[in-house]
C-alpha cells in the first residue's frame, strides 16, 4: 500500500515546461533554455514567420499588449527555439516596386550593366540573391538593403 502512495504521489508531481529567454538577436543569443516556474504552463516568443515589431522569449504567457505585435505563445518544451527574423524590404521588378520578405536578409539581384541577354526574369530583377533565381554572378548582380 506504501508503494502504490508513493507511487500516486509521484505521478502528481509535474514538471515544469522548459523556455528559451531573452531578445531576439543571433542564433546564440538565447543560450540553453530553462526551467520555468511550476505554475508555468506556456512559453512565449516573435512570431518570425511574418515580419513583427516583437522580440522577447521566455516563460508565461505573452507581456501585456504584445499578442497585436507578434508575440505567439506555445505549451511544450523549448517550444520557443530561436527562429531567423523575418523583414520586409522591397526591389525594383522592371519599373516597378516589388514588396519582398526574408529571414535571410534583405536581397535584390538585376542584370550587370554588360548583360546582353534578353532573360526576362533577369532584365527585370526582383527579390532575392542571384544564386537563389538560378543565374550566374557573371551576368547577375547581388544587391543588399531597400530600396
Amino acid at each position: 500500500m506504501k508503494v502504490l502512495a508513493v507511487f500516486l504521489g509521484l505521478i502528481a508531481v509535474s514538471s515544469a515546461i522548459k523556455c528559451f529567454n531573452g531578445t531576439q538577436g543571433d542564433k546564440n543569443s538565447l543560450g540553453k533554455s530553462a526551467e520555468c516556474n511550476k505554475t508555468i504552463t506556456q512559453c512565449y516568443s516573435p512570431n518570425n514567420t511574418k515580419a513583427v515589431e516583437f522580440e522577447g522569449y521566455g516563460c508565461g504567457p505573452c507581456p501585456n499588449g504584445t499578442a497585436d505585435k507578434g508575440c505567439v505563445e506555445c505549451t511544450k518544451d523549448d517550444c520557443n527555439a530561436w527562429t531567423a527574423k523575418t523583414v520586409e524590404y522591397h526591389c525594383y521588378k522592371g519599373e516597378a516596386k516589388a514588396n519582398c520578405t526574408s529571414n535571410s536578409g534583405m536581397n535584390c539581384f538585376s542584370a550587370r550593366s554588360n548583360y546582353t541577354g534578353n532573360d526576362d526574369k533577369l532584365t527585370k530583377g526582383g527579390c532575392g540573391t542571384c544564386e537563389k533565381a538560378n543565374f550566374n554572378t557573371s551576368v547577375c548582380l547581388d544587391c543588399k538593403g531597400d530600396i
